[in-house]
C-alpha cells in the first residue's frame, strides 16, 4: 500500500508502465462503483445512473461493454474512451480483476480553490467507526475529467480525531493530486500528495492518508499535464477519537491511531501475536491501564511477541497503533487461573474460621490432577489451596500430596488447622526431590490448607521472569474414624417427633385460621349490610320496635369500613355535611338521639385520606354559639379530651368510621380536622355548620 508521503515501491511493471503498482489493492474501481452507486447487478453486469461525462475502460486480457438505456451498444472493447449522457447505463466487464474503469457519476467540478472564508459545497462522506474490519461503512466514489479544465477541485468536511483517506482508483494519464487544509480563517498545504507520470495500472494501489487534528475542510486539487485525463477516486473518513471496546482479538484492524479498549481481569494477560501494516511492516503499539475515567497510567510500548499483564480493579487497557496507515493486529488472551477455579488462588490463608473462604480453590482428595502456576511477573509467588475432611468428631485423616511440574524452586506446606481458634496445630513442608515434591500430614475434621510457594518468597518477583507451572494430586485416607454418635435416634423418638411437629404446626396455624374466619364473617356482614341503603333509617326503625342492640352499630362501623368509600357513603344514606378537599374526604351524619342514654348528641363521622397520610390527626368539635361541646363517648374507643378526639395516624386511602357523642346545650356544631401531612401542618374544616334542631326535625 502506498502510504502518505512515502515513495512508491517498484513491482512487476508492464512495458508501458513507469509508475509502480502496489499489489493487494483494497478497493477495485469496479467494486467501488458496485457498492456505492444505485445500481442493479447480475454477474459482471451493473446498471449505473451516470452523469454527462466521459467513461474510460482499460483491460488486459479482458474486455468491457457499455450500453445506453435502450440497450444499444455505446462502446465495446478492451481499451476505449466514450462520452456518456446522463441516464442509466449498463456496464459489462468480462473479468473485473483485469480491468480498470472510470464511470462519470459526479457533476462537473469547480476549477478554482476557494478562500478559507468562502462558501463551497462539500461532498458528503460517511464517517466510519473503528475497528475497520468490523465496519460496514462505505466511502464516496468521485469521478471527473480534465477536458477543457486545468483543475478539478472538491472539498471534504473533516473534524478533529479523524483520519481522511483518499484512494486513486483509476486515471487515464499522468495525474497530480494536491491537498490543502482550511479552517475558517487560514489555509495550509499538506505534505501528503500523489503524483503519477503515467496512467494508473490495473490492481495498483495509490492512497493518501491524512490525520486531522482540528475542524475544517480538506481541499482536493486534481490536475494533469495531459488535458484529456479521466480519473476516479474513493474517499473515506475514519474516527480515531472515542475508545472502542472489542472482545474478538483473533483478527482486527484499523485506520490510523484509533483507541482500542480491551477488558481484562487481574488474572489474565494478552500476548501480541501480530501487529503490522497492510504492506507487512511491523507496527509498534502503545498501551495504558484505565483504572477510572480520571485515573489512567502512563503509556507503555509493546511490539509483536510481547505479553501484557492484567491488573486487578481496572476498567480496561487502551491500545494505540503508532502509524497513519491501515494496520492489522491479533492478540491471544491467557488466563492465569489455579486448580480450574476460575481465578488465581489467594496468597494468604483466611484470617479467621468464620472468614469467607470461597475464593480458595477446593481440591477434591480423590487423586486427580489439578494445575496452576506461580505468575511471578504479576506478583504471584504463592498459592493457597483448600482441602476439607468429613467424618465423625475426633476423626483423623491422612492427607497425601504430590506436586510435579516446574517445581525446582517451589516449597509445599500442609497446614492442620484448629477449627475454632484457626491456629496451625501442625504442618508438614517439603521441597523438590526426585522430580517431584511428596509430603503428607495427619489432620482432623474440617478445613485445612496447602501452600505452594517460591522458595525465595517475595524476592522472587520479577517483571521479566517466567511463570512456574505446577500440577498437584491430593488423596486421603481415614486413620481413625473418631467417636460415633452415642445416641442414635430410635423409631419411637422419630414417631413422637412427627406427632409433636404436627401438634405444634396446628397450634401455630390456629390463630391464623381464626383470624381468617373473622375476616370472612366481617366481609360477609359488610356485603349484607350494603345491600340496603340508608342504614341510619334502619337503626331508627330498630329503635322504634325495640330490637336495637348496641352491638349492631359497633359491628356496622367495623364492617362498612371494609367497603369502597362511595359504596360506604351510600350505605349510611344522605350525609348531613360532606367536605371534600385536597388530602381528605370527610362526611358527617346525625344519628338518632335515642342512641344516647344521657341526652348526648350522637354523630357518625367518616374519613378517607387521599394520596397522603395524616399523622398526629385529631378532630375538634366547636360550638359557634352557646357553651362548648364535650366528648362523652367515642366508638371505636379512641383517646379524647374535652372537645377533641385524637385519631393518631390515618393511612392513605383507608376508610375510618367513628361514632362520637357530644355533651352540651349548644344547638350548632363546627368540626375541625388537623394533623401533619408530609411533615407539614394541615387542617380541614367543612364550610357548613351542623344544627342539632334541624337534624331532630328531619328525623
Amino acid at each position: 500500500m502506498n502510504w502518505a508521503g512515502s515513495a512508491l515501491v517498484l513491482n512487476d511493471l508492464k512495458e508501458y508502465e513507469r509508475t509502480a503498482p502496489i499489489m493487494g489493492k483494497r478497493v477495485l474501481c469496479i467494486v467501488a462503483i458496485l457498492m456505492l452507486l444505485p445500481i442493479t447487478t447480475s454477474a459482471n453486469s451493473q446498471t449505473i445512473m451516470t452523469t454527462d461525462g466521459v467513461a474510460w475502460v482499460d483491460c488486459e486480457d479482458s474486455w468491457a461493454n457499455i450500453q445506453d438505456p435502450q440497450g444499444n451498444d455505446v462502446a465495446n472493447g478492451s481499451d476505449f474512451t466514450v462520452n456518456l449522457q446522463a441516464g442509466n447505463h449498463t456496464i459489462f466487464v468480462d473479468n473485473t480483476s483485469k480491468c480498470q474503469t472510470v464511470i462519470p457519476v459526479t457533476e462537473e467540478l469547480p476549477n478554482l480553490r476557494p478562500a478559507p472564508a468562502d462558501t463551497f459545497d462539500a461532498i458528503d462522506t460517511t464517517i466510519c467507526s473503528q475497528p475497520y474490519l468490523d465496519s460496514n461503512c462505505q466511502g464516496t466514489y468521485i469521478s471527473g475529467d480534465l477536458i477543457d479544465d486545468d483543475f478539478d477541485i472538491f472539498t471534504i468536511d473533516v473534524d478533529e480525531n479523524q483520519i481522511f483517506v483518499l484512494n486513486l482508483l483509476a486515471a487515464s494519464s499522468a495525474i497530480d493530486i494536491d491537498l490543502h487544509f482550511q479552517n475558517s480563517s487560514s489555509e495550509k498545504i499538506l505534505n501528503q500528495s500523489l503524483s503519477l507520470p503515467l496512467n494508473t495500472s490495473i490492481n495498483g494501489v495509490y492512497q493518501i492518508m491524512v490525520p486531522i487534528d482540528e475542524s475544517g475542510r480538506v481541499i482536493v486539487t486534481i490536475h494533469s499535464p495531459n488535458p484529456n485525463t479521466i480519473w476516479a477516486v474513493y474517499t473515506e473518513i475514519y474516527s480515531t477519537g472515542d475508545a472502542t471496546v472489542i472482545s474478538n482479538l483473533a483478527n482486527f484492524s484499523g485506520i490510523g491511531s484509533p483507541t482500542i479498549a480491551v477488558e481484562i481481569g487481574g488474572d489474565e494477560s494478552l500476548v501480541v501475536s501480530n501487529s503490522e501494516s497492510s504492506v507487512g511492516e511491523d507496527i509498534g503499539i502503545k498501551y495504558r491501564y484505565v483504572y477510572t475515567a480520571t485515573s489512567i497510567s502512563e503509556w507503555s510500548n509493546a511490539s509483536t511477541g510481547d505479553r501484557i499483564y492484567g491488573v486487578a480493579d481496572i476498567e480496561h487497557i487502551e491500545f494505540k497503533w503508532d502509524c497513519n496507515c491501515e494496520w492489522m493486529a491479533s492478540m491471544e488472551r491467557y488466563t492465569h487461573y489455579d486448580a480450574n477455579w476460575g481465578m488465581d488462588a489467594p496468597g494468604f490463608k483466611p484470617l479467621t474460621a468464620s472468614s469467607n473462604n470461597s475464593s480458595y480453590p477446593l481440591i477434591v482428595m480423590d487423586g486427580h490432577t489439578e494445575e496452576g502456576e506461580l505468575t511471578l511477573q504479576m506478583g504471584d509467588y504463592q498459592d493457597i489451596l483448600r482441602v476439607e475432611t468429613t467424618g465423625w468428631n475426633e476423626s483423623v485423616h491422612l492427607v497425601d500430596v504430590i506436586v510435579e511440574g516446574d517445581i525446582y524452586d517451589i516449597r509445599v506446606t500442609i497446614w492442620n488447622m484448629d477449627q475454632e481458634t484457626w491456629d496451625i496445630l501442625d504442618e508438614s513442608t517439603a521441597t523438590y526431590s526426585m522430580d517431584r515434591i511428596t509430603l503428607s500430614l495427619d489432620v482432623g475434621l474440617g478445613t485445612h490448607f496447602i501452600q505452594i510457594q517460591h522458595i525465595n518468597g517475595s524476592d522472587s518477583l520479577n517483571g521479566d521472569g517466567e511463570s512456574l507451572d505446577w500440577r498437584i494430586r491430593v488423596s486421603t485416607a481415614v486413620l481413625d474414624e473418631g467417636d460415633e454418635p452415642w445416641f442414635p435416634p430410635s423409631d419411637a423418638v422419630k414417631e413422637a417427633a412427627d406427632v409433636f411437629y404436627w401438634i405444634m404446626g396446628l397450634i401455630l396455624i390456629l390463630p391464623f385460621i381464626i383470624f381468617y374466619i373473622n375476616v370472612k364473617k366481617t366481609k360477609a356482614f359488610a356485603e349484607e349490610f350494603a345491600r340496603k341503603k340508608n342504614r341510619l333509617q334502619w337503626l331508627s326503625t330498630k329503635l322504634d320496635d325495640g330490637s336495637f342492640s348496641p352491638s349492631d352499630l359497633s359491628r356496622a362501623l367495623r364492617s362498612v369500613s371494609t367497603l369502597e368509600w362511595e359504596e360506604a357513603l351510600e350505605v349510611w344514606g344522605q350525609e348531613e355535611v360532606r367536605h371534600f378537599t385536597t388530602g381528605i374526604d370527610l362526611a358527617v351524619w346525625t344519628l338518632d338521639h335515642r342512641l344516647s342514654e344521657d341526652g348526648s348528641w350522637p354523630l357518625l363521622i367518616g374519613l378517607r385520606p387521599q394520596d397522603c397520610e395524616w399523622s398526629v390527626a385529631a378532630l375538634k368539635f366547636e360550638s359557634p354559639e352557646g357553651e362548648p361541646w364535650t366528648v362523652s363517648r367515642v366508638e371505636p374507643k379512641l383517646l379524647s379530651r374535652a372537645h377533641e378526639v385524637f385519631l393518631d395516624t390515618i393511612h392513605d386511602n383507608t376508610r375510618v368510621f367513628i361514632r362520637v357523642d357530644l355533651q352540651g346545650s349548644a344547638e350548632s356544631l363546627d368540626i375541625h380536622l388537623s394533623g401533619m401531612v408530609n411533615s407539614k401542618p394541615m387542617a380541614a374544616k367543612p364550610a357548613s355548620t351542623i344544627y342539632r334542631n334541624l337534624s331532630d326535625s328531619e328525623e
